[in-house]
């Protein structure tokens, strides 16, 4: 027997959808979800991105990275990260964002965190660091623009909110970011680029009195070698891609994860709202 999305392939390629029955082509009904005005927007992004509320926010990420030189990718490692973060309305309708990112560079084929890793493309044992970012403080503007409190010299940084897209129950948005950083002593910039497609669903992001929805993530970016692996001004760099979770139950947080940071840094567990408070109250 012909599986139906063959059949539906068969339609639209002949024409004959035209002739279909009219319930199959009609978009689902139902409440409209504002995603068009300022507000809307702002609220939609908030509630997948971050939170309306000013509870502790957990997002964790789970990828595959790949050198990239010329059009070869060369399979190297995985990262394992996890984002703690609090968000606060500001008076002129921004949030404040306060952050901190823990990663662990994972074995392919263990899937646990790596202490070393030979490089294939210069045959070197790299002494492989945790990754991630200290806490940090960002601004979400009342246009989705971010920026930071204080601008850091060399730094550079670009950002996009792509429209929505909201199907039936479904809602999606990409957010685009590209960043460049000049070191003391560096020929040329270290760049960072990712795109996150967040994928909510439209009843829960209606619900009254809601103030965070959990967000299923699709990741990719591009990056510079990072400086561990030894490459020097060797040509290409490096992207991952992979998936993850924004207002996720910290019970959904990536084993590798989990084992690595309870061996290594335990006080991230016991207490990551401790970590970002000298921040939050600043």
């Amino acid at each position: 027997m012909i599986r139906r999305r063959e059949a539906l392939a068969g339609m639209l390629a002949t024409g004959a959808a035209l002739s279909a029955p009219a319930r199959l082509l009609a978009a689902p009904s139902g409440p409209a979800l504002d995603v068009t005005s300022p507000e809307g927007r702002q609220r939609t992004f908030m509630m997948m991105r971050c939170a309306l509320d000013e509870d502790l926010i957990t997002n964790w990420v789970q990828a595959s990275y790949f050198g990239v030189v010329e059009d070869q990718m060369t399979p190297l490692f995985g990262v394992s990260s996890a984002v703690f973060s609090r968000t606060r309305r500001l008076d002129d309708g921004s949030y404040r964002s306060v952050s901190f990112e823990l990663a662990w560079f994972t074995d392919p084929a263990t899937g646990k965190a790596m202490d070393t890793f030979r490089n294939p493309y210069t045959n070197q044992d790299c002494t492989v660091p945790s990754g991630g970012f200290q806490p940090s403080a960002s601004i979400f503007g009342r246009d989705l623009s971010f920026h930071l409190p204080k601008p850091i010299p060399g730094l550079t940084i670009e950002h996009d909110v792509l429209p929505f897209v909201v199907r039936g129950d479904d809602v999606w948005v990409s957010e685009q970011m590209r960043s460049a950083a000049m070191f003391p002593g560096a020929s040329k910039p270290f760049r960072y680029s990712d795109n996150t497609v967040l994928h909510a669903r439209k009843g829960d992001l209606m619900k009254p009195g809601a103030t965070r929805v959990t967000s299923d993530v699709s990741y990719t970016n591009v990056v510079s070698w990072r400086p561990w692996l030894g490459m020097g001004d060797r040509p290409g760099h490096l992207t991952a891609s992979g998936i993850g979770r924004q207002n996720a139950h910290p019970d959904s947080l990536p084993p590798a994860w989990l084992e690595a940071t309870a061996a290594r840094k335990p006080e991230v567990l016991k207490d990551p709202a401790a970590i970002l408070a000298p921040l939050w109250d600043a």
